[in-house]
């Protein structure tokens, strides 16, 4: 199965950085530009610099923000900002966050990870990818060859060992923590026992790996490793990766949400068709009047039993059940994208901007009330296990079909394959 590796991870030299949480950033994809300029402002040494550089108008094919974090990045090598750990490593991480009010803990092992094609059935995909961000990533890995994110991957850990491998943690100080402004906490202790890094090797070995966020980075770096000049060099067949058990307490994730904009008087009436043509509506009356809590718990118990989801219109809250749905073989998001969405959006025009995300039920709401948005879909949370189950089987999931909260950051080990192995 996974074939991981210890490496030397490539850290923030703290003598010379000393608040390691004004140095760490969200990953790119969730980094808008104000939030860039932010980070950008936060310290001369954040890693946005190198994750998502600020573009220039004067940039050019050969001078542009990838060849900037290139040179940022040697800069820092060659100044003591960044530097290679003295030992090949596996990196327990702890993530400790709040979300309405409940305090989690989500623990992990930062390891790098052998990029098998998915064909493999070694690492599996959950999601359909989009080609820009693929050209964007494969552009700063080419530059930098350098893992500054890792991939979250899950593992069935069936037998429950990484609450066991996490003992040592108890009786250490991290080497590593960062707090940043939100409260988020973030703690690594290195293993750099050969025993135990024998140990989490060997039970890693004998679990498949499902992608929950990076899909992107995952594919974007397989392609390279294969088609590289430098694909025989022995760091290029690896990717930097935390890996979380499906038992853990502490993953949490959530909706995502679908919200439709600027439909046209013909849309607005198709939409209305399809609804009726495929879907048993059940009517929950005005969504001036809806109460959040009775609702969302009406919605899971459709979308368990019978693959619904929930549908806000300016005028009507209902349940949406799709007439041909089978539980055992669709998922509520796959069949609101083939039968509702897809067909709707094809008979439009600039598409990608009718479509938006939220995760929270009250916003989104609140979108079709106030009539920033037409109309909106809500969706339940698909249980780990059973998101495990369908991948397994070969499912594939439109686009942003889950949100593993919250996102891991960027700069707290990185992975650079001509110096971590």
């Amino acid at each position: 199965m996974a074939l991981i590796r210890p490496f030397k991870g490539i850290i923030y030299n703290q003598s010379h950085i000393k608040d390691l949480g004004s140095v760490i950033t969200p990953p790119y994809d969730i980094i808008d530009s104000a939030q860039q300029n932010l980070l950008y402002r936060s310290s001369p040494y954040n890693i946005i610099r190198l994750e998502y550089g600020i573009s220039s108008p004067d940039d050019t094919e050969n001078e542009n923000r990838y060849s900037r974090a290139a040179a940022i990045l040697q800069q820092w090598l060659n100044q003591g900002i960044l530097e290679p750990d003295d030992h090949h490593n596996y990196y327990l991480y702890e993530q400790s966050f709040t979300y309405n009010k409940i305090q989690y803990k989500r623990r992990g092992i930062i390891t790098t990870l052998k990029l098998e094609p998915y064909s493999a059935g070694i690492v599996l995909p959950h999601e359909l990818t989009m080609a820009g961000p693929k050209t964007d990533r494969l552009a700063l890995l080419k530059a930098t060859h350098t893992n500054i994110s890792p991939i979250f991957t899950l593992f069935p850990d069936p037998d429950k060992r990484m609450h066991g491998f996490f003992a040592i943690a108890d009786h250490m100080d991290p080497s590593i923590e960062a707090v940043e402004v939100s409260g988020q906490t973030h703690r690594i202790w290195p293993i750099t026992d050969s025993v135990l890094q024998d140990q989490f090797t060997a039970y890693l070995a004998t679990q498949p790996l499902l992608i929950a966020d990076g899909h992107h980075r995952y594919e974007t770096a397989l392609n390279h490793a294969q088609s590289s000049p430098r694909s025989n060099l022995p760091g290029a067949g690896f990717i930097l990766a935390v890996m979380v058990s499906i038992n853990d307490p502490g993953l949490l994730m959530l909706p995502t949400h679908r919200l439709l904009h600027s439909l046209d008087a013909a849309q607005q009436i198709l939409l209305r068709n399809i609804i009726s043509e495929h879907f048993t509506v059940i009517e929950l009356g005005d969504p001036a009047k809806a109460v959040e809590e009775d609702f969302l718990a009406k919605l899971e118990q459709i979308s368990r039993e019978k693959c619904g989801f929930g549908c806000i219109l300016s005028d009507r809250l209902g349940l949406l059940v799709p007439e041909a749905a089978s539980a055992n073989e669709d998922l509520p998001v796959s069949l609101l994208h083939d039968l509702l969405l897809k067909p709707l959006l094809a008979s439009g025009k600039n598409t990608k901007d009718m479509l938006s995300f939220s995760h929270d039920f009250a916003t989104t709401l609140d979108a079709v009330k106030t009539g920033k948005a037409d109309a909106a879909f809500i969706l339940d949370t698909l249980p780990v296990g059973d998101l495990f189950k369908r991948t397994r089987q070969g499912m594939i999931m439109p686009q942003k079909s889950t949100y593993f909260y919250p996102k891991l950051p960027s700069g707290l080990v990185l992975y650079n394959s001509d110096l971590s192995f």
